[in-house]
């Protein structure tokens, strides 16, 4: 996947969040944001995964320009720093829950759901809770249903 951003910019009212920047991420790396409080960091992601719609510019994936998608057909997410998980919710039910959202059919969904829980070791029967997942495991699991 190729992430494109060019000529993004944010304002809110008088304010400015993110001054006019291009910027090109290629999947097979890692890539670190870094920057001081109030830099812009978050203000950035919440663009790219659509959250908030830029000031100006374009965001391409592949080419293609998201900038108007929805953030349900955008294929982007973001990672909190803080865990978005649902203790009430068993291990199964949060790894389908953004299938669900995403409206995949109920084969599809438990077919990926298997797949995830495979790869990141865990437990996933409907009547075992989150509390069985180490705390590894627990922030894998945040980013299993991207």
């Amino acid at each position: 996947m190729i992430l494109e951003l060019k000529q993004i910019s944010l304002s809110v009212g008088a304010q400015t969040h993110l001054y006019p920047l291009d910027l090109k991420l290629t999947s097979g790396g890692i890539n670190v944001l870094l920057g001081p409080t109030q830099a812009g960091k978050t203000s950035l992601m919440r663009v790219i995964a659509g959250l908030d719609r830029p000031s100006s510019g374009c965001i391409l994936v592949d080419g293609k320009d998201v900038t108007g998608v929805s953030v349900r057909d955008r294929k982007l997410a973001m990672v909190y720093q803080q865990f978005v998980n649902y203790p009430a919710m068993t291990v199964y039910e949060n790894i389908a829950a953004p299938l669900h959202l995403q409206r995949r059919p109920k084969d599809e969904i438990h077919q990926r759901v298997t797949e995830i829980a495979e790869k990141l070791r865990a437990e996933v029967e409907r009547e075992k809770g989150r509390q069985i997942l180490v705390v590894r495991q627990s922030r894998s699991l945040d980013q299993a249903g991207q």
